[in-house]
This record gives C-alpha cells, structure tokens and sequence, in this order.
C-alpha cells in the first residue's frame, strides 16, 4: 500500500510539473506573438508628436533654468549672466525638447522637458505680462516693488533675492484665488496682483519673478515651481532661482531664502521657466513621491489640502 502511494504522488509530481511546463510554454509563445503583432503595429501606425494640452511657444535656443556664469568679481554669490559667446554649444539638429533629455531638478528630482502641457495655458498669459509692469504703470504697489528691483541691481547676489523676497512677502496679503478671483486656481498677471495686494503662493512667486528680473537676474535662471508640500498636506507654488551655487528657493512662507535642499518636504511636480516646461519625477531608490496622479490640470496650489 505505501508503496502504491509512493508511486502515485511520484506521477501526481511529475504530472503537475509537466503541466507548468507546458503552460509556461504556451504563453511564452504566446506572448512572442503579442509582442511581434505589436511590433508590426507600430511600424505601420505613426504615432503622434504632441499629446494633448496647449503647446507653448517655440522653444529658444537658451537653455531653461540656465545656472549664472562667475563673473570676473565673484565674490561668492555675485554672479553674471551667461552671454551668447560664452554658452555651451548645441549640436546642430539637436532639440533638448524633443529628445526629451532627462536633467537634474529642483529638490533633488528629475527633470523632464515638455513641449506642451495641459496647464501650460495659465502659465503662456503670465509670462507674456511678467515685465508689462513699470515703476509708474502700475500704482502705488508697482512703484515702490520695482523701484525697490532697480535699486537692487547692484547688490550681492543673495542680497538682491533677500530683498526681493522679503518686499514681496511684505506687499501682498496671502488671499485664496476664489476670494480675490472667484475662480479656485487663478494665475495672475504681475499688474493684477500690485492691483489687488493679494493673491495666493504662486502670485507670490510670479511677482518675484517679475522684479527679479528688473534687477537683473536671467529670466532663464528662474522656475515657478509648483510642488506637494509633504508635511502640511497641500500643493504649493515657489519660485527658484538656478546658480552654480546651487538652486535657491523664494517662499511665501519664510523671508529666509534657502538653498533647495533644505526644503526636505517639498516634492515638485510641474514647472515653468520663459518659454519651457517641465515635469518632475523622482531619482531612483528615493523616499519622496508626490501622489498627484496624472491631473495636473486639477491642481491648485495653495488652494487647501490634497485630495483624498
């Protein structure tokens, strides 16, 4: 009896292990199949340059969020813009936009360019009026920021960002874009938010963005950079600024400027710079993930807590 028993488990084994073998062989070739049909579909289907969104304006030959070069009486920070003549030259042909070249990022990400954006139509009417504002075109806010800008063309360089920051964060009062807009996320014009005196993080960041240029930092230096603030739960807006010194970050929050990597919580998701855009990604084996999703168009920062 026990060996009748020995003997029937030894075919039940070699029976089942028969069995897998030829399943794992009927979906190996099957999956061949697959991936051949597939292949031969993709061959015959061109698939489509741009996906969806509003495309931005055609790129410019700089590259975005393009670091200062030391300039001859660099003193740490005092650094000048990179001109023609000393910027790196792009291989003939080559369009970092449409190789879609992943770059280091802000906070540690990664960086990948996108040609058009499903959100990129708020940020195209900003920066179209990010310098339409003058020391006597828009009012009383207007005059004292960008007279404030231009007097601040000849200091340090984190001189010039402190004081921008600090000016701004003072000036305008922290409003939701429904109560100033009616609208729940609202990217307004620098001219807009002088008017109104409030608006929301982003607005913070637009306006900073807008008299650092009149003090004479590269637009292409400069991010508005929408990002998952971890520890408090909410999206969030700020503005960077690109050296070889590292990337600072203007914030609503604080009137310190900080280098970026001290901002542990922050995880960017999306960004602008000029003519450009991004989406962030996290470097493999990293702890930070921002958990938007795929609807960027659904995010507003400073608008209240993430979804659940």
């Amino acid at each position: 009896m026990k060996a009748t028993a020995a003997t029937f488990a030894r075919y039940l084994t070699k029976s089942f292990a028969a069995a897998v073998f030829l399943a794992v062989a009927v979906q190996g070739a099957a999956a061949s199949q697959d991936r051949t049909a597939e292949a031969s579909v993709k061959s015959e289907m061109p698939m489509p340059q741009l996906l969806g969104g509003l495309m931005l304006a055609e790129p410019m030959t700089v590259a975005t969020a393009q670091p200062f070069q030391f300039g001859p009486d660099f003193d740490g920070y005092g650094l000048v813009a990179r001109t023609a003549v000393d910027a790196p030259a792009t291989p003939a042909g080559v369009d970092p936009m449409k190789t879609a070249a992943i770059i280091p990022g802000v906070f540690g990400s990664v960086a990948i360019p996108m040609r058009n954006f499903p959100v990129a139509g708020r940020w195209a009417k900003v920066y179209r009026d990010i310098s339409g504002c003058t020391e006597t075109s828009c009012g009383k806010n207007g005059a004292a920021l960008f007279g404030l800008a231009e007097d601040s063309r000849d200091r340090k360089f984190l001189d010039k960002l402190a004081v921008v920051n600090r000016a701004v964060n003072t000036m305008i009062a922290y409003r939701k874009d429904q109560g100033v807009y009616g609208n729940l996320d609202y990217w307004a014009k620098p001219s807009e938010i002088l008017s109104r005196g409030a608006g929301d993080c982003e607005d913070f960041a637009i306006l900073k963005m807008s008299a650092l240029i009149k003090a004479g930092v590269p637009a292409q230096s400069m991010s508005l950079v929408v990002l998952q603030d971890a520890s408090r739960g909410v999206f969030h807006a700020v503005l960077s600024v690109a050296t070889q010194s590292g990337t600072f970050i203007l914030d609503n929050l604080s009137n310190q400027v900080l280098r970026d990597g001290a901002l542990k919580s922050y995880v960017p998701l999306y960004s602008f710079s000029t003519d450009r855009a991004w989406i962030h990604g996290a470097r493999a084996g990293s702890e930070q993930i921002a958990s938007a999703g795929n609807n960027f168009a659904a995010i507003a920062p400073g608008e209240g807590p993430l979804a659940q």
